[in-house]
């Protein structure tokens, strides 16, 4: 679908409907996933989905239906039902009308070749990949995703908007019998995702991994890597609420305008990164624009994100939920950063993580394929994997270092961070 059909659509819908207004939400993906066990392909699916959001607006009140036909009499029987269903709410007190027209940042996602990489590509590249494994006597897992996606949105009111982009993902983890390592990579461009190189590492690390070494919990210096960071700051993101901090419900409440983090760590979300683009669409909040933010400026709170009911009742500017963002690195690779290190851990992966005290925006998680000691510089031994209690506020209000800049998860610039104190709690079974 194109925006000539949206258009079409959203016309139809508008001469047709009953109701103030009309929102329209379309999107697509042709997406092929490749999965690897036990050092063999296990399955090979292709999907290609439409999924269609009718909302209607009334008198205060949304109605909203969902469906897979977008044919122009599917579309006006979700209008019909959404319409059917306004009638029947009470009054949202929380009501914000549909935005209007907007201005969208120019943002390029999407890459041919990634939407075009055959699946005999991906076979090969497994098969290469496992066969490594087993000449290591070592046991592979993981997947290899690659697909295309269409978000089209439009209202009544004059709101339209497309973004398209790819995706290429390449996870895997490898096994011995006593340890394990894993290494994943999310880009729009399939020439970022390198599998061989990650099974390479997922391999180094399994291999240094064996024998572990049981450590008696505490505050360690630890080296948290760029994807451990990255596996803890969805938690803060979700954290930076403005009604919730305005509420006194959040880590950030009392905390705008104010020092939170180190002077040399910024956090800016800029949906035209070249290194870390994200979508110009805010699609938690009807469709509204994204536009660059700064939430921390030389370690001082400047941004909190909004919906669009709370910025109209407290009369804010919008602030978009961020889609990216980009932390500010140093210039030290991880191997530098350890030979910093007279005595402390690297972690390599963090999992299962959860709040303990969101207030104080304390996680806790364990580490996972790969937990090592290190001594003089030098990494010593593999340690039996252990649970962490610790916020990374805290750590980022004082960290000894910064590591360079590495993507991860496909949305966020983040580096390793060397850690004075890191708060290992107890110990694990595994």
């Amino acid at each position: 679908m194109n925006t000539e059909w949206l258009k079409e659509a959203i016309e139809r819908v508008n001469k047709q409907k009953k109701v103030e207004v009309a929102d329209l939400v379309f999107t697509a993906e042709n997406e092929n996933l490749t999965r690897f066990a036990e050092n063999r392909i296990t399955q090979n699916t292709t999907r290609h989905r439409l999924h269609l959001t009718l909302t209607v607006s009334n008198d205060k009140r949304r109605g909203t239906w969902e469906t897979s036909d977008i044919s122009s009499r599917g579309i006006l029987s979700a209008l019909r039902k959404a319409e059917a269903i306004v009638k029947a709410l009470p009054k949202d007190p929380e009501f914000v009308p549909f935005p209007g027209r907007q201005r969208y940042l120019k943002v390029t996602r999407f890459y041919p070749r990634t939407a075009e990489l055959p699946v005999e590509v991906k076979a090969r590249v497994i098969r290469e990949i496992t066969s490594e494994a087993s000449s290591r006597d070592m046991t592979t897992a993981g997947i290899y995703r690659t697909g295309d996606y269409v978000h089209l949105t439009a209202n009544t009111n004059g709101l339209f908007a497309e973004h398209n982009w790819t995706e290429a993902e390449f996870s895997i983890t490898a096994r011995t019998d006593t340890s394990s390592g894993s290494a994943v990579a999310h880009e729009e461009d399939i020439a970022k995702v390198n599998p061989q190189a990650l099974a390479i590492e997922a391999f180094r690390t399994a291999q240094m991994s064996t024998e572990p070494k049981e450590l008696k919990p505490g505050r360690y210096k630890t080296l948290i890597s760029a994807r451990a960071l990255g596996e803890m700051m969805p938690f803060v993101i979700f954290q930076m609420n403005r009604r919730a901090a305005d509420e006194g419900r959040s880590f950030f409440a009392n905390k705008l305008g104010k020092k939170v983090l180190a002077k040399k760590i910024n956090i800016v979300a800029d949906p035209r990164d070249v290194q870390n683009p994200g979508s110009p669409i805010d699609t938690y909040n009807d469709g509204i624009a994204r536009k660059k933010t700064v939430f921390f400026n030389e370690g001082v709170l400047e941004n909190l994100w909004t919906t669009r009911y709370w910025a109209r009742r407290q009369k804010l500017g919008q602030v978009a939920i961020p889609a990216s963002i980009s932390m500010t690195g140093g210039n030290k690779t991880l191997d530098q950063l350890i030979k910093r290190i007279d005595r402390g851990l690297l972690v390599m992966h963090l999992w299962y993580i959860r709040y303990v005290n969101p207030m104080d925006l304390i996680l806790t998680g364990t580490s996972r394929d790969g937990l090592f000691y290190i001594e003089n510089g030098k990494i010593k031994h593999s340690v039996k994997h252990m649970r962490f209690n610790d916020s990374p506020m805290r750590f980022l209000r004082h960290p000894s270092s910064l590591g360079v800049l590495e993507r991860r998860a496909g949305a966020m610039m983040l580096p390793s961070v060397l850690v004075p104190d890191f708060n290992w709690a107890s110990g694990t079974t595994f």
